[in-house]
């Protein structure tokens, strides 16, 4: 595993530089099929600051999906399991994979000696065929950050736990919301009803990855407020769904404002009870 990381590192290093010359030795083969798809659009390192943007293309993603589902996925689903809920699996493993890829690669060659921002934008298809680029996740990381990872043991699953201010954007949340939850499904009435404080709860879960060491999307009231989620994105326009997700994500922001990261998550977790509430009813 560490010659692995080794090697992705090193990889990432040549990504930085605009080419792929160790990625056809790379023998992890989800690494492998990300880099097919992945690149680094731009990279600024100076006295003013640092800032890397990357891009990913979602046509890409899907067409290795058995790929990522071998290595990274739960194998008791299957394929067709996975292929509904494509958006998900790109947003919340893929696309963090990437960027814990990214940041690794950075500060293991370049060493910054100021805050790095980064960013990566996916290309899709629209429903009428047209390209869109849309940026989907930002982050921060530095070197006081760098100095407490060992990066050779680190699970890339955590990455969004220890990146600063690391935040799934609106617009990638009302892309998604489309798709069944990663929950198994529901047979009750109420999933066919929109409910909007789910989707508000949907959307604090998703920021809290920025405050909380939990990961309130991977448990039973996540899987519940996304479902829910679904729901609202069939009757909402796509307007009025971003700005119900972008104003209960300011709520969580304005809160850890004023009470720190411990209060803020001390809110979440009423959250979580109120929708735990909802799905015991």
């Amino acid at each position: 595993m560490q010659m692995v990381r080794f090697i992705i590192v090193n990889l990432i290093s040549s990504l930085l530089y605009c080419t792929h010359a160790l990625a056809a030795r790379d023998d992890n083969a989800a690494y492998s099929a990300l880099l097919d798809f992945a690149s680094i659009s731009s990279k600024t390192i100076n006295s003013a600051g640092c800032l890397v943007t990357g891009t990913i293309d979602f046509g890409g993603f899907v067409s290795k999906l058995d790929v990522f589902k071998e290595a990274w996925l739960n194998r008791d689903y299957s394929a067709d399991f996975y292929a509904q809920r494509r958006k998900q699996v790109f947003i919340y493993i893929v696309v963090k994979r990437y960027a814990e890829l990214i940041t690794e690669g950075l500060f293991h060659n370049e060493k910054p000696s100021s805050v790095c921002s980064f960013s990566i934008n996916a290309k899709y298809d629209d429903i009428y065929g047209k390209t869109q680029d849309m940026t989907v996740v930002t982050w921060k990381f530095d070197q006081t950050t760098n100095g407490k990872v060992v990066w050779e043991n680190f699970d890339p699953r955590d990455f969004a736990r220890i990146a600063i201010d690391y935040k799934i954007t609106p617009e990638a949340m009302s892309w998604l919301s489309d798709e069944p939850s990663m929950a198994e499904k529901k047979s009750s009435d109420d999933q066919k009803i929109c409910q909007p404080d789910m989707l508000k709860a949907n959307a604090v879960f998703i920021r809290a990855t920025t405050y909380c060491s939990k990961n309130y999307m991977d448990s039973p009231a996540g899987y519940y407020a996304l479902a829910m989620s679904r729901q609202c994105a069939k009757s909402m326009g796509e307007e009025t769904l971003k700005a119900i997700t972008t104003d209960a994500m300011k709520q969580l922001d304005g809160l850890a404002r004023q009470r720190g990261r411990v209060g803020a998550c001390r809110w979440v977790q009423d959250v979580e009870r109120n929708v735990l509430r909802k799905v015991a009813n």
